[in-house]
């Protein structure tokens, strides 16, 4: 993944316990084939200004409702 995604630019970190996914309370669905995509914003001190969990794979929020949130961080 990190030589077809990545280009090698950056390394991919896998969470294999599924430790990070459950601390975040990442939905596991067997008939969407896994984990369901989420979003995170955090700010300088890593704090989580923003979550979003998916209900499917299509499911994501608008660049505009992100964009709010981190222009919203730089204030």
């Amino acid at each position: 993944m990190e030589e077809k995604y990545a280009r090698n630019k950056y390394p991919i970190f896998y969470d294999k316990e599924n430790q990070v996914a459950e601390m975040l309370n990442q939905e596991k669905k067997l008939l969407k084939l896994g984990r369901l995509p989420g979003l995170l914003i955090l700010d300088k001190e890593n704090v989580i200004q923003y979550a979003y969990y998916s209900d499917s794979m299509k499911d994501i929020p608008e660049n505009e409702e992100l964009f709010e949130v981190i222009n919203n961080l730089n204030e």
